[in-house]
């Protein structure tokens, strides 16, 4: 089920409506389905944060992405002791995991900065830690759990890429 309303978020000062999008999963395949949908779309240089709490399926998310850009989905795998993985498809997937990480300075000082509008697509889990996002058109979404199963993901689009990115979105 796939709903959209209308919410107001602050980007580079301004104040900007923009559209989110609620889509309710039953199952870890329909996550990575949806997941696999936004991977078609995605191109070099985006920007995909994932929030939601531990277990939540980022990862599960983060698989079907990686799936719509052509990697090997069985290879994908949460990046949390290692901070990034690099799955290799139509266009790279830094898959970046910033849970063990406490500040923008200690992200910078991995190196993992580089990774961020380059060449592939950045999928970016506890971004929160690197506040500098917070200037930069991304989409996020919002894993949250529903049943044991079942999870809501709210899509929230900054920019006017990642607005028409899910205007085009469909499941795999």
């Amino acid at each position: 089920m796939t709903e959209r309303e209308q919410v107001k978020y602050n980007h580079k000062g301004k104040s900007i409506m923009s559209e989110t999008v609620r889509i309710t999963s039953r199952s870890p395949a329909e996550t990575i389905a949806i997941g696999c949908g936004l991977g078609k779309l995605l191109q070099p240089g985006d920007i995909l944060c994932l929030r939601g709490g531990l277990g939540a399926g980022k990862t599960c998310f983060a698989r079907g992405v990686a799936v719509g850009l052509g990697a090997d989905e069985a290879r994908v795998s949460s990046p949390t002791f290692v901070l990034a993985q690099e799955y290799r498809g139509r266009i790279p997937m830094y898959h970046l995991d910033l849970y063990r990480l406490g500040s923008a300075e200690e992200f910078e000082d991995a190196g993992l900065d580089e990774y961020i509008g380059g060449d592939g697509v950045a999928v970016i889990e506890w971004p929160d830690v690197y506040s500098p996002l917070l200037n930069m058109d991304r989409l996020t979404v919002e894993i949250g759990t529903t049943a044991v199963y079942g999870r809501e993901l709210v899509l929230s689009p900054q920019g006017d890429r990642y607005r028409r990115i899910l205007e085009e979105m469909r499941p795999c």
